[in-house]
């Protein structure tokens, strides 16, 4: 059962009636409260009257009347005390029951116990009133239910005093068959007792139960219930619980069908009502069916008079379904006062005559007035006077019946005299017979909805205006019109700002029909505003509308045709492209008229839209002449170009590309452009591509690819993608070239930059390549490798007395002998001169690397056939083995070339590396120790070597060439130090102080007239270490020369180094100028040489020798050249000797030449006596040429 909402709930207590003792009695006769504790009592006092006596006729010894009247004593007390608690609420306790009867039986134990040796016979029926008095407790457990468990408590203490009785006291036979006979009388009054109780209950039941079943037809549940447990009941209560009667009598008590959070209070209010108190005789609970499912109840409960159990007679009516309704209907009530007072629609309940009985804050807030205001007024005190009758119809109609509810749209007053647009919706409530009750209504706000028609319609006048003229000269009186017919003005007119002239000027206007205004439309026309002169120089000045109330008494210029015309208002709106001013729309009328926010609205959209048409009709004017010239270029020039959207799909193409691919344009036309890319090539095109395309860059970098043409032929591509913008539009631009030829030079200059090329060996690059691979491969297998350095014995001698040529000659056959001999796993490379070096990586113990380098030796001794002379030569080889002499490139080669001079200086033949003859090297140079106090000491000194420009003859730039004046040796050049000065650090200071000194020289140059640049040699190790840029701010810094006066050589392979970047970049944004040296003998990638901050280039001088008489060499400078000239740098000759060989320099176009042709390297003195005589042309040492523009690396100061 559930409770009624002023109840509380609770848990349910441990005896929810408060039963008085009477609750032991289950069903039976009634007995009053006080009759069983005064059986105990008078039982108690037979029992220990009958033993006093007879202990006083026994006459028994002091101690044992002592120990007598003791246990009587605790009897009478015990007496006492069970009477009281019997008497008391403590009497429904099993819980204290049982003491009290463990107590009865050990007294009586005890007693007779110690009385039996003076009573004899006479002990039996004393013991048979004392059990009759424990039977009595077996008579109240039959009553309190509790008969299992009290009827083995007495058949226990029996059984124990029998046993005692035969045993201990020793009473005769005859004693005990008494005794015997006595207790199944006892036992016999005991069932007796039960069954008398047993059909007291069944009568009252059945007649209880007959009576309830006589009254089932009322519908309701009748329930009888005694101390909160179930008796009896009618069919109609069994129905409505599911339960059978068994079930329900099985129930502790019936509070266990109400809900837990109701148990409480339904408790309390039934201990209430047992004590007399003031408990409601009628609720409502919950009530929980056997199912589980929850019941709303009625009780009716009424006291039945008994002296003994509380009795409760029932009425139990099922009144869910009336509870429900109840609920849905307070729900509902409380979902109206909400949606009342939250709604944001206006509501308000009004009577029949109009008056105002109920508002929201809804509606007071859209009235502007308090609920009491509008309490006091009618309907119709806040209705627009022009929608009074209107309403007032409307509710007649639904007085009439015509109308149940009514829907329409009226203008109410604020209280701020405002009026607002609403949307009403008016119900007449009647009562169940159909009389009239009042009037509901709901209102909504529809100010912005009306505002916003009045947009929509001038902006579609206009918008129809703007989408059916082609220009903006048709469109105005139509955009004019539409303003005046949507919003209600006489006439309108279009000013136009005219930058250049800084005026705004009349265009156009429009009129209704009937007033003669042409004076006024002359006088406009005659007129011209100035930034912030008059309405329209107002709105061009300050961006927003202007209004002016009366015009014809404003004075202005236009004030007297106004008057004459019968204009008034006017209001100006600017008309704008993005923030900018460009026009002016003005609207006339025969009244005064004030803005408002409405038609500020409208207008500044309408305003907006029209600037916008504006310009963009002009920019699609200019985008057309635009693309008229855009088409005339790309029709006219030689290389590719498309033009692409945003997805890279072909827009248009020009006739090279036509011709360059086979494909009409309009088969191009729509179609992506990776058409046009080789399959295999067309996924690396697509991803720069679309990285090109989402960068948006205005330009990019070259992608190089392979082109694919119509026919199927392919062909090396190279595409450049660009961003343009005309007019509005966002194009990219494709630009297509067909590089085969550049391509074709590009792969021999990329297989010169790594092969010898006079011997076709692999030069230093390519072999410290290999050797790294080596050590790589070496290192992951636990393998051993050797490196040999080879060094020609008297070749100098035969270059000095055959020639070059023949020197040359030797150079081949012996890379022939060399080939011959070597493995094709082994590596063979011209390291310069006569050097050549060796790898062999099948080696698997030093032996097999020695016996190599004796085969070598083998081939080299016989005779060479070069021309009509045999000549002889033999070998020095230096060998390092990996691991044993070192795991780097560097260390190995270094202790090869140890070898090699511990070789040489032996008289040839070949020698492996011993950590001794390092020592032994640096002991025989002597000059470690020298070195580090020869810049101090003065001993190092440079030497000028002139460059010349061909084109000129003049001299443009000089390079400082280290030397050193040594006290013993005298002058030593460069190749003799400069690997000792790396290896010992004394290349830092040597670099700084050739930095200092040249630049020093350069200003005296500067300083008296002579127009020249200097160029120096670094050293790779100072470019590593990252000491390069520091070391030229502060000579630059110092010396205070233009940075472009100063040029930095650097070699190929420096060049190419990652390390070198930052370094080369950071020398550009000085504004030094940087040249790659030895151009064509390195392994320089030309992609990244692309990328590379560089100048100019120098061809190498075994390039430059061949000039003249080897068409080779012819061949290899002129594509040097050319490539030098596509990459936008200077590019340079050096180590020229030779007329012919200018000759062939001059053809190719090569801008500058450096050698023994022009000057050798000679002291400054000399240098400056030569540049007095030709001391070069203006302009040429500084070159502003826009293809120069990067950095190069670390000087090696070298000759």
């Amino acid at each position: 059962m559930s409770a009624d909402a002023s109840q509380s709930a609770g848990k349910p207590a441990d005896n929810p009636f408060g039963l008085t003792p009477g609750a032991w009695a289950g069903a039976g006769r009634p007995l009053t409260t006080w009759r069983l504790p005064l059986i105990n009592g008078v039982a108690a006092a037979a029992i220990i009257g009958a033993v006093g006596f007879r202990l006083w006729e026994a006459h028994l010894p002091q101690y044992a009347v002592q120990e007598e009247l003791v246990l009587i004593g605790a009897g009478v007390v015990f007496a006492v005390l069970a009477i009281a608690v019997r008497a008391s609420r403590l009497a429904t306790s099993l819980a204290i029951q049982l003491p009290l009867i463990v107590v009865a039986a050990v007294l009586t134990v005890l007693v007779l116990g110690v009385a039996g040796p003076w009573l004899g016979d006479d002990l039996p029926p004393l013991a048979a009133a004392a059990f009759a008095t424990i039977l009595l407790h077996f008579e109240l457990g039959l009553h309190a239910r509790r008969f299992a468990y009290l009827f083995v408590i007495a058949i226990a203490g029996l059984a124990a005093l029998w046993i005692y009785a035969v045993t201990a006291l020793m009473v005769s036979f005859g004693a005990i068959a008494i005794w015997s006979l006595v207790l199944l009388g006892t036992g016999l009054l005991a069932y007796l007792t039960r069954r008398t109780i047993d059909q007291d209950l069944g009568v009252q039941v059945d007649r209880q139960a007959s009576l309830l079943g006589s009254i089932s037809d009322l519908g309701e549940g009748l329930l009888i219930t005694e101390d909160g447990k179930y008796v009896a009941s009618n069919e109609a209560y069994l129905k409505l619980t599911g339960y059978s009667p068994e079930e329900l009598r099985a129930l502790p008590t019936l509070i266990d069908l109400a809900p837990l959070e109701e148990r409480e209070t339904l408790t309390a209010n039934l201990s209430k009502r047992f004590r007399g108190g003031d408990a409601p005789v009628r609720y409502q609970a919950g009530m929980i069916a056997k199912g589980g499912g929850r019941l709303r109840v009625e009780v009716a409960i009424h006291q039945i008079p008994s002296d003994g159990p509380h009795r409760l007679l029932a009425l139990v009516s099922d009144i869910s379904e009336r509870h429900r309704a109840e609920l849905a209907e307070r729900e509902s009530e409380m979902r109206f006062r909400t949606l009342f007072e939250q709604a944001q629609a206006g509501m308000t309940f009004a009577g029949l005559d109009g008056k105002i009985m109920s508002v929201n804050p809804a509606y007071c807030e859209l009235l502007g007035y308090t609920p009491d205001e509008l309490k006091s007024m009618s309907i119709f005190d806040v209705t627009h006077p022009d929608d009074v009758e209107a309403t007032k119809e409307a509710q007649r109609q639904m007085m009439a019946g015509d109308e149940t509810k009514y829907r329409f749209e009226k203008r109410f007053l604020r209280k701020d005299g405002e009026q607002v647009w609403t949307d009403v919706a008016v119900r007449l409530v009647r009562d169940t017979d159909g009389k009239p009750l009042y009037f509901q209504t709901v209102i909504v706000d529809i100010g912005d909805r009306k505002r916003n028609e009045v947009l929509r319609s001038a902006r579609f006048a206009v918008t129809q205006a703007l989408v059916t003229a082609p220009g903006w000269d048709k469109a105005a009186p139509h955009v004019l019109e539409g303003l005046c017919q949507t919003l209600d003005w006489e006439l309108a007119e279009y000013w136009e700002v005219d930058a250049p002239r800084e005026a705004m000027h009349f265009v156009t206007s429009w009129k209704r029909p009937g007033r003669d205004t042409s004076a006024y439309e002359t006088t406009s026309r005659e007129t011209s505003f100035r930034r912030g002169e008059d309405l329209g120089g107002q709105v061009w000045e300050l961006g927003v509308p202007v209004a002016i109330t009366d015009v014809s008494a404003d004075g202005s210029a236009r004030s007297a045709a106004a008057a004459a015309a019968g204009l008034k208002g006017i209001v100006g709106f600017p008309v704008r492209s993005g923030r900018r001013v460009v026009g002016m729309i003005s609207l006339h009328t025969w009244a005064p008229r004030h803005m408002d926010e409405g038609l500020v609205a409208v207008m500044n959209d309408i305003g907006s839209q029209i600037g916008e048409f504006v310009e963009r009709k002009r920019a699609e004017l200019a985008l057309q002449e635009s693309e008229k010239r855009m088409r005339s270029v790309l029709d006219n020039v030689s290389d590719g170009l498309a033009t692409l959207d945003s997805t890279s799909v072909i827009e248009s193409a020009n006739p090279a590309v036509v011709k360059l691919f086979g494909y009409l344009e309009e088969e191009l036309v729509g179609q992506p452009i990776d058409m046009l890319i080789a399959t295999t090539h067309r996924s690396g095109f697509v991803n720069y591509l679309q990285r090109r395309l989402k960068l948006d860059l205005p330009s990019s970098g070259a992608h190089e690819t392979m082109g694919k043409r119509k026919n199927g032929s392919l062909f090396p591509l190279e595409f450049v993608v660009s961003s343009m913008h005309v007019g509005t539009r966002h194009l990219f631009i494709g630009t297509m070239r067909d590089i085969s030829e550049r391509k074709a030079h590009t792969d021999a200059l990329e297989y010169q930059a790594l092969h010898d090329a006079l011997t076709g060996l692999p030069n230093r690059s390519l072999f410290g390549d290999r050797l790294r691979q080596a050590l790589l491969s070496a290192r992951r297998n636990q393998r051993m490798f050797g490196v040999l350095l080879l060094d020609l014995d008297r070749f100098k001698d035969i270059n000095d007395a055959l020639g070059h040529d023949r020197g040359d000659s030797l150079l081949q056959e012996v890379t022939a002998r060399l080939r011959g001999v070597l493995r094709a796993t082994d590596t063979i490379a011209r390291l310069g001169g006569d050097e050549f070096a060796v790898l062999t990586t099948d080696a698997k113990h030093p032996d097999d690397v020695v016996s190599t380098a004796r085969k070598i030796l083998a081939s080299l001794e016989g005779p060479f056939a070069i021309g009509d002379q045999m000549v002889e030569t033999g070998a020095s080889i230096g060998i390092a083995l990996y691991p044993v002499h070192g795991d780097d490139p560097g260390t190995l080669l270094r202790r090869a070339d140890v070898a090699m001079y511990v070789a040489k200086r032996s008289g040839g033949g070949c020698s492996v590396y011993a950590p001794e003859q390092e020592a032994q090297s640096l002991r025989r140079s002597g000059l470690a120790g020298e070195l580090r106090r020869s810049i101090p000491q003065g001993e190092m000194t440079l030497h000028y070597q002139p460059q010349i420009m061909l084109a000129s003859g003049s001299v443009y730039s000089v390079e400082a060439l280290v030397r050193w004046n040594h006290p013993r040796e005298g002058l030593m050049p460069p190749d003799r130090f400069i690997p000792m000065t790396e290896e010992t650090g004394v290349i830092h200071p040597l670099t700084a102080w050739a930095l200092d000194s040249a630049l020093e020289q350069l200003c005296k140059w500067l300083a008296a007239g002579i127009d020249v640049s200097v160029a120096l040699n670094v050293s790779p190790r100072i470019i590593e270490d990252h000491s390069l840029e520091e070391m030229v701010a502060q000579a630059l810094a110092s010396s205070k020369v233009d940075p472009r006066r100063l040029t930095l050589e650097i070699t190929e392979g420096v060049a190419m180094a990652a390390a070198a970047a930052k370094a080369l970049h950071t020398l550009n944004e000085m504004g030094v100028r940087l040249s790659l040296d030895d151009f064509g003998t390195g392994y320089s990638s030309l992609l990244y040489l692309m990328r590379l901050p560089v100048h100019e280039i120098k061809i190498d001088r075994s390039f430059v020798a061949g000039l003249g008489t080897d068409p080779d060499s012819g061949a290899i400078v002129r594509s040097a050249v050319g490539l030098g000239h596509n990459l936008g740098l200077r590019v340079v000759a050096e180590g020229l000797q030779d007329r012919l060989a200018e000759g062939v320099l001059v053809e190719a176009g090569c801008d500058a030449a450096q050698g023994f042709l022009y000057g050798r390297p000679v002291p400054e003195a000399e240098m400056t006596a030569q540049l007095m005589t030709n001391p070069g042309s203006k302009g040429a040492a500084i070159e502003s040429d826009a293809r120069e523009a990067a950095p190069a690396e670390t000087p090696s100061t070298t000759s």
